[in-house]
Parts: structure tokens; sequence; C-alpha cells
């Protein structure tokens, strides 16, 4: 099933380098405390992705991973930053002041004259992956500075900084596994190692965020390693999470894995209060509340939080889901969910309170280095109660052309080409060969659409997502969903159209009116909207498909259930 995309830009070096030194300038008037702290956070995120730009630019010209003088450059700077974040760390974010005038004139030194094309990191933006935890990890190694640190590009590279800083090793090398997802291999000039291959008593860490459902990308590091004489046993991973790669990995792959060793520290090891403030605090210092207490309500555990028995729980995707917690203090509860780090956590910030402003949304109290806290709402599930008819689609039309006029954007999204293939591919892989056939001949019978202006579409119309209450409706999660780890990301309104179709059983009639209601804010393609059906249903087949997968047996049950209604939508569709 296809299910998972990532996005990618094209930006010029010389603007992203501009925002480093722009963020670098702005630490000193930044008073002792976590705000300082998650602020040197964002900026290590921004040079991290321009220095990977950069090192990933090199290599599409070359074909092979070299140590340039422009990548030694950036690997310093970013160990100079990462040493930043460690102090700070240690000091309890108690750390004021200016960051050293050498580092912007490293920073002014880099050659920015290229294109760089990059993406969100997905555990700095969707998995809450902190940098500081690969910090604690190498400080419990046992490595010391005798340590050749290698990143995996893209998110790699940064993290890999912050393991050299704590061991005082040399700014890493990094590399770019390539190949297809599950079976990757490196492509390496040989003097990028030098001399770490003649030194008998040196260790060799590989940092990367996963392993993934393959972890054919620790893998190819591993085995290009083994290939330059490095002895199995002089490998260690730093990986993000203590669990192995997933279902993809072959028994090569898991055995290679297996005999290395993993150095993993988590959330709560960092951020436990022992030695810096804990998200208990933060969320405290936000609220102006003492005594806040955290339950984690991650992985559909939310659920709980619901006045309905478990048998009447909406499905969940657990693997799928950001990391959030439910904060209580003075009898008032706050969801508490990772947003991401730097601008990808202020956009949805912005978002939400224009949401709340326009009173579609909850009321955001603001960000804690990554966390999105809003207050948490008890009320009846649309699912469960809900208003007349007539009242939810003049609500919808409302919603849906607020977003279309007011969040309009130049991110990207899958294309229509992109999006005809995964629902041929879905369909086929669920309902045979004839109905994907059939579905193919549909795309080619409708008038071709013109092109997509995108907006930041909330991507998630299911009935458990909107709150019933005395004055109206009110929708939850709206502004992760056109920015996560899948294939669609920003689309045009019209994708929500189509949703708001299938997930309320909208008849004709009923599409004809939320079209008129949504064409006051906006224009509506409504062979868009047709044109997008199919693809909303075979998408939303895919991700309760790979739910199904889940360990709980209910869940297994539930996303069984949503899978057999999309593939009745298709079915109907097709008239097959």
């Amino acid at each position: 099933m296809i299910v998972f995309g990532d996005h990618k830009r094209t930006h010029g070096a010389e603007q992203l380098r501009e925002a480093v030194l722009a963020e670098t300038e702005a630490i000193g008037d930044l008073p002792a405390g976590s705000e300082r702290h998650a602020a040197l956070i964002d900026l290590f995120v921004t040079a991290s992705e321009l220095f990977q730009g950069l090192a990933d630019a090199e290599f599409d010209i070359t074909g092979v991973d070299t140590s340039s003088s422009r990548q030694k450059l950036g690997s310093e700077i970013l160990v100079e930053l990462s040493r930043e974040v460690l102090r700070s760390w240690q000091q309890g974010f108690a750390r004021k002041g200016s960051l050293d005038a050498s580092l912007l004139a490293k920073l002014a030194a880099i050659d920015c004259g290229s294109a760089i094309t990059i993406g969100p990191a997905e555990g700095y933006a969707l998995y809450a992956l902190y940098p500081e935890t690969y910090l604690l990890a190498a400080l419990q190694s046992g490595l010391d500075a005798n340590t050749c640190v290698i990143g995996i590009r893209s998110i790699g590279l940064g993290l890999a900084a912050m393991v050299a800083a704590a061991l005082h090793a040399p700014p890493p090398i990094s590399v770019r596994p390539i190949g297809h997802p599950f079976c990757r291999h490196i492509s390496a000039a040989p003097e990028l190692l030098g001399s770490w291959r003649d030194r008998p008593q040196a260790e060799f860490a590989i940092v990367d965020e996963g392993p993934g459902l393959s972890g054919s990308s620790f893998n190819a590091v591993i085995v290009w390693l083994r290939r330059q004489g490095i002895d199995q046993e002089r490998i260690h991973l730093f990986p993000s999470h203590r669990g192995g790669p997933g279902a993809k990995a072959d028994a090569e792959t898991v055995a290679a894995l297996s005999q290395c060793q993993s150095h993993v520290a988590g959330f709560e090891d960092v951020f436990d209060g022992a030695v810096a403030p804990g998200l208990r605090d933060w969320i405290g210092h936000l609220l102006g509340k003492a005594d806040v207490e955290l339950q984690e309500i991650s992985g559909g555990a939310w659920r709980d939080y619901l006045s309905v028995p478990t048998g009447a729980w909406p499905p969940a995707f657990p693997a799928f889901e950001r990391r959030k917690f439910m904060a209580s203090a003075d009898g008032e509860r706050w969801l508490t969910k990772f947003a991401g780090f730097g601008e990808t956590g202020r956009r949805k910030l912005r978002t939400s309170k224009a949401l709340h402003e326009a009173g579609f949304g909850a009321l955001p109290a603001g960000l804690c280095h990554g966390f999105l806290v809003e207050r948490w709402i008890d009320a009846d599930r649309l699912d469960r109660e809900g208003p007349a008819r007539d009242l939810l689609i003049e609500w919808l039309g409302r919603y849906l052309g607020w977003r279309a006029a007011r969040l309009r954007t130049d991110e990207t999204g899958a294309s229509l080409d992109q999006l005809v293939c995964m629902a041929v591919q879905n369909c086929e892989e669920a309902l045979g060969e004839r109905f994907a056939h059939a579905l193919q001949n549909w795309f080619a019978c409708q008038p071709s659409p013109g092109p997509t202006r995108r907006v930041e579409i909330d991507g998630r119309l299911h009935a458990w997502e909107f709150l019933v209450r005395p004055h109206g409706l009110l929708k939850t999660d709206t502004v992760d969903h056109c920015r996560s780890h899948d294939l669609i990301g920003c689309q045009g309104i019209e994708w929500d159209i189509a949703g708001a179709r299938v997930e309320h059983d909208l008849s004709a009639a009923e599409l004809s009116t939320l079209v008129v209601c949504i064409e006051k804010a906006t224009s509506i393609d409504r062979d868009l909207v047709d044109y997008f059906e199919p693809c909303y249903l075979a998408f939303q087949l895919g991700l309760w498909t790979i739910a199904g997968h889940s360990a709980d047996d209910q869940d297994r049950m539930r996303a069984k259930r949503a899978v057999e209604r999309y593939k009745a939508g298709l079915v109907r569709l097709l008239g097959c």
C-alpha cells in the first residue's frame, strides 16, 4: 500500500544561511531559561538543514560522498552549536549571553552560492526526537575522543555532531545511503575515512534516527565499514529507539544491527528534572501554574479520556500519531502535543491561534520546546451525537471556506499523477486487478483538472474528530495532517471537500449545498472534487490497512471495519 511520502523543496542556500545568522545573533537577546534553550535547538535544526543540503548538493554532482572543505567547516559549526546545547542542558538552562563571535565568522565563510533541496526531518517535525537525547546517549556510551562519528544524512548529520561534541571527538563525516529503500548502499570516496582505517584502537559510531521498516540505512554503513576492514565489535550504533528494525528487514540486516552495540537515551532520561527542567516545568511556566500533573496519552491512549465505552472508541494508528500528554493543573486540562521545532512548531501555533479566533478550534496556550499546548475540551464526539444535517453542512462550509481563504500556501504536496498512481496501486492490492483497471479507466474518462491552489488542508474530517458543543461544532487535530509523513501534503481545498463527502456520507444535494457555502469564500473546481474522491478513498484504505497490523485485537478490528468501508466506497464509485 502506498501511504507514506516526503515533500522536499529547493531553497537558496544563501537565504537559509541568512536565517541561521539571524537566529545566532538573536540568541544573545534572550534571558536564561527554557526559551533560550529551545531557541538554541531551533538554531541547531536550521543549521543542520543547511549543511545537510550543501552536502547533498555536492553528492548530486559527484555521485560519491567526500569530505570537502565546505563540509568540514559545516561539521565544525554543528559541533560548536552542539557543545553550546550541551552546556545549556548541563547548566539547567541557566546559561545566557551571546554565542561566540567566531561562530558567526565561520558561518559567513561558508560558500552558499548553490541551491539546495531539503525537507523537514521527520524526527524533528513529527516524532519528538530531541537532539539532547543523543548527547546523553554519547555521554553514557563509554566511548571517547578516539571515535570516528558518521552521520547518516539527512537528520543524522546534525545528530552526529551532538555525539561528537559529547565525546570530544573530531567533527563527524556524513554519508547518504542510496538505492531501494529496503536495500540501501553507500557510494563514498576511498579517502572519506582518512586515517581512521589505520587506527586499530579507534571506534566507529553510526548516527541516525530509526531504524525504520527495513534498517537498511544503518546496515548500509555497517557493510561499508566492514569492507574498509573495520571489525564488527568496533562499530557502535546511535539510533533513536531501542527497538530493532521493522517488518521489512531481512535476516542479514537484523543480525548485523544486533551484533553492534547500541546507545540510546529517551526523552524522559534527558528531561526528568534531575539536570534540566522537564516538560512539566515548561508547561507550568507557560500556564503560570504550579504542580502540573502529566499523563502520556500517545498511541491511542487519548481515547481513555472520551466519555464513551471502549466498544465505541474510534480507530487509531498509534505509529502515525504525534507524542502527546494530558496536563492537569487547578482543575483544568490541557492537551500537550508534539508540534515540532523551529518554524515548524511556530507555524502550527499561528494556525492554531487563527482557528481558535475564528471559532473553529480549541484555545492554544503556546509552545513549550516543541510541544503545542491547547485547552482540552470535554464534549461529545460527532460520531456519537450530532447536529441536524443542515447545520453540519453549514458549519463544514464555513470551516472549509475559511481554510481555503486563510491558509493558502506554496508548500508542496503530491501531484495529481502521484495521487492517481497511489489510488490505482492501493485499489489493486485491496480489490484486485479488475478493479484497478476499472479505476484507471475511470480517471482516463474524467475532465483534466486545472492547476491546484494549495492550502493547509485539514485532512482528517472523520466524524470522531469533531466536538459537539451547545453553540456548534469544534474541530480537533487541525494543524498537523497537511505536514504529516504521508503522501498527501498540502492540496487544494477540494481534497477536504471530497473527504467530507466520504466521511459524512453526503448526498449529491448535500454536497452541492456544501460547495455553494464554501464558494462564498473561494472558487471551487467541482471536477477536482470528483477526481479527488477515489484518491481519498484509496489513501484511507491504505492507511487503515497498515494500521490494521496493530498488536491490539480491538484496534485491528476497528481498522478492519474502516478498511471495509473504504473498499465499499471504491466499489460503489466504480459501479463494478
